[in-house]
């Protein structure tokens, strides 16, 4: 129960870490202090650029660094809950890894990342 309680509690201050953003009409900047995985791709900690991703047809996103070459597009599906106040990327921490899960726009606009398997 404890480690329940304690891994919830280091997915929450991931948010919060990963906030900081800044929204530019379809442009969302974020810094995220920690290694995540994006669709089992590995992104160092670093400054981050999320956008629609202007092909059109399915909801996707590209998550690329500003000063690394990691770059990733991610299926999306409308997020349900809600979300933190301000823009902010959302995490999941699994095996001793972050997994990006959840993009706010709003605390109501949110787009889940869709889990490839």
């Amino acid at each position: 129960m404890r480690s329940a309680i304690l891994k919830s509690a280091m997915a929450g201050a991931a948010l919060l870490l990963a906030s900081g953003a800044a929204r530019a009409s379809d442009l969302l900047e974020v810094n995220v202090p920690f290694s995540f995985l994006v669709n089992n791709q590995s992104f160092p900690a670093g400054h981050y650029i999320v956008q629609e991703d202007s092909t059109g047809g399915r909801s996707a996103l590209l998550i690329r660094g500003m000063h690394t070459p990691q770059s990733a597009f991610i299926l999306t599906q409308a997020a349900s809950g809600q979300g933190p106040s301000k823009p902010a990327l959302q995490f999941v921490h699994r095996e001793n890894q972050y997994q990006l899960s959840k993009i706010w726009e709003s605390s109501t606009e949110g787009q889940s990342v869709v889990m490839r398997k």
